[in-house]
């Protein structure tokens, strides 16, 4: 268990991990919307009274954050979306430790999609012909338990990337953004699960969190360079409720100077679930 003692943090670096073709950012760099975080409890009672086209769930949980967000509902396909995307931030998480040497936390967060996850897409990704992406998970776990060369993994990360992409691209945009928003609601949960006393005391589910976001962060992107217009607001409406978010993390091994608020994470779901508000249900 990890402490650390500043109880009241601010980003004021974010710095950028690289390896192969992937880029890490430690915290998203947009425009957007910020405010003074609330009582977390309030925030996340007010996102969840949002109507909206999508009632999203936050998932089968994740790490310490299990069990949070029952009681929300969300449609097979976007639940897949969430998942899909859940396991993608687990494995971006390993590949910064990776990067930063931290060989160890790699192995955790790069052995949980294959133990803990694959069992929820499991079943969707055999019927769209996909059921390669498990030996893939095992084999990036595999090299990882190996201590393989950055290189051999960064190979082995884009061949899972590759399968989790065609599983995606069968998607509509509103299940996409769905999903996107159930993600977010993960990544709060877990947030909510790694503070305590305004420190953090597990900072394997602060790395999860960060690594969600991460995930939501560059879909969005995607979306909001869309040729679609409704479909480019949308994402930059995202990208913008994603903005704040950028308080309440430093790096990946939670340093830096930063607030720690999951307020603000159930805070810009809320927000991402306004601006999806007029897409058609998922």
């Amino acid at each position: 268990m990890t402490e650390i003692s500043d109880k009241r943090r601010r980003v004021i670096v974010a710095r950028r991990l690289t390896l192969g073709t992937l880029v890490l950012a430690t915290a998203t760099t947009h425009t957007g919307l910020t405010g003074p975080a609330e009582a977390s409890a309030k925030v996340k009672a007010a996102s969840d009274a949002v109507q909206h086209p999508f009632i999203l769930a936050a998932g089968e949980g994740e790490g310490e954050g299990e069990g949070e967000g029952e009681g929300r509902t969300v449609s097979p396909e976007a639940a897949l979306m969430r998942d899909l995307g859940a396991i993608e931030g687990h494995l971006r998480v390993g590949l910064a430790l990776y990067h930063a040497g931290d060989v160890a936390a790699a192995r955790t967060h790069m052995g949980h999609p294959i133990k803990k996850k694959y069992g929820a897409v499991a079943d969707a990704m055999s019927n769209r012909g996909l059921s390669r992406l498990r030996a893939e998970l095992a084999a990036l776990a595999d090299a990882t338990e190996a201590a393989a060369d950055e290189k051999e993994i960064a190979a082995f990360y884009d061949d899972v990337r590759a399968t989790l992409a065609q599983a995606r691209a069968g998607a509509t945009p509103a299940q996409q953004v769905a999903g996107l928003i159930a993600l977010t609601r993960i990544a709060g949960d877990e947030y909510s699960a790694a503070v305590t006393g305004g420190e953090i005391v597990n900072l394997r589910a602060y790395q999860q969190s960060w690594g969600f976001l991460q995930v939501v962060a560059e879909d969005a992107r995607a979306l909001s360079q869309s040729e679609a217009p409704q479909l480019a607001r949308v994402g930059g409406r995202i990208l913008a409720a994603l903005a704040s978010t950028e308080a309440v993390f430093g790096d990946v091994q939670g340093q830096g100077a930063f607030d720690l608020a999951p307020a603000v994470i159930y805070g810009a779901a809320a927000r991402m679930e306004l601006a999806a508000a007029g897409m058609p249900k998922p």
